[in-house]
Formats: structure tokens, sequence, C-alpha cells
């Protein structure tokens, strides 16, 4: 609730449905905490809710002009959209054994942390607002927290794993409020300039 707070006294421009995805959050970890299996398909809409709603904030942050083939088909991109898609199916592998009567649920959960990274990382590569590596941390941290949810959760539950997930989602969160509260275009003149 901190980070609504942060939110709104920060911000020049409240969007609602930032305060929205908080709470969807929030609801969607006291779920968790309760029974992660008995309310995975909750979960699952609950979670793919709050990336829906992630993207509709980040989608005034998305400038066509940054859509350049040589900028999405670049190595890094590359490199890290494969190395994304193996740690997806590999934890969806993993968790289908123990969800498989769920498989809509899990599907509508890839497909929605899949969205919301490829918006985040997007915004990250084309370099036009300031404080983009917030969303890039974002996204790593929603990954990392999924990733590690799932394995805590169906195969092997430890305190440590409870832990640093509850770290990386705060992180996450936190570097997600920041972009928010702290970006600003770039001058992308004076860009060109050092480049070129």
């Amino acid at each position: 609730m901190s980070l609504i707070v942060l939110y709104l006294v920060h911000v020049k421009k409240v969007n609602l449905l930032f305060p929205l995805s908080m709470l969807v959050i929030a609801i969607t970890d006291i779920f968790n905490y309760i029974d992660f299996i008995r309310y995975y398909d909750s979960i699952a809409l609950l979670i793919s809710s709050f990336y829906v709603l992630c993207i509709f904030l980040l989608r005034d942050y998305i400038v066509k002009d940054d859509i350049k083939l040589n900028r999405i088909v670049s190595l890094p991109v590359v490199v890290s959209t494969i190395l994304i898609t193996y740690l997806i199916y590999t934890i969806t592998e993993l968790a289908l054994p123990k969800v498989g009567n769920s498989l809509g649920s899990v599907a509508i959960i890839v497909i929605s942390v899949l969205l919301f990274v490829a918006v985040s990382f997007f915004i990250y590569v084309a370099d036009r607002y300031e404080k983009s590596i917030y969303l890039f941390i974002a996204a790593c941290c929603t990954l990392f927290v999924d990733a590690l949810l799932a394995i805590n959760e169906l195969y092997y539950y430890t305190r440590v794993f409870t832990i640093l997930i509850n770290i990386a989602e705060i992180a996450g969160l936190y570097f997600f409020t920041s972009f928010f509260i702290e970006t600003k275009n770039r001058d992308m003149e004076l860009k060109e300039e050092v480049y070129f």
C-alpha cells in the first residue's frame, strides 16, 4: 500500500490503473500464502490481470517511431528472447504435471507475462526515457519471481525461496513504481549528436 501512496504523492499525472494493479497483486499474494494449489486458477486470473493492467499503464511510453527492425532484431534482444523463452518453457513444463487440469490458467499466465516483459524490454531498448532501466529491472524481477514461485510452491518448498521471492517482488514493484515517478523523456537530438 505504501507504493500506492508513493505513486499518488509524487506522480504528476495519476492513472487509476496503478493503484488498481497494486491491489490486484496484493490480493494475489494473499491467495499465494493461503493455498497456492487450491487457488491456482484464481491466482492465474489475478496475476494475468495484474500484467494486463501494467501493460495498459505502459502503453503511453511506446512510441511508434521506435519500432525499427534493427533495434528489435539485435544480438542482445535475440539472446535475451531465447533465454526468456527457455526459462518460461522449462518452468511451464515443470508446473504442468502438478496443475495439469489448469492448462488454460498456465497459458494465460505465460502469455500475459511474456507481453509484459516484451513491452518493458521494448521501452528499455528504445532508450527514449531516462529511467527505462527501472522497467528492465522490474521485468527481470517478474521473471525471477514467477519462476521461483512455481518451483517453491509445486516442487521444493523452502523458506529461503520464500524470502527471495518476497525481496524480488518488492524490488520489482518498487522499480516499476519509480519508473512512473522519476522518468522523463531524453533529449533525443542531444543523444543523436553524441552518437553521430
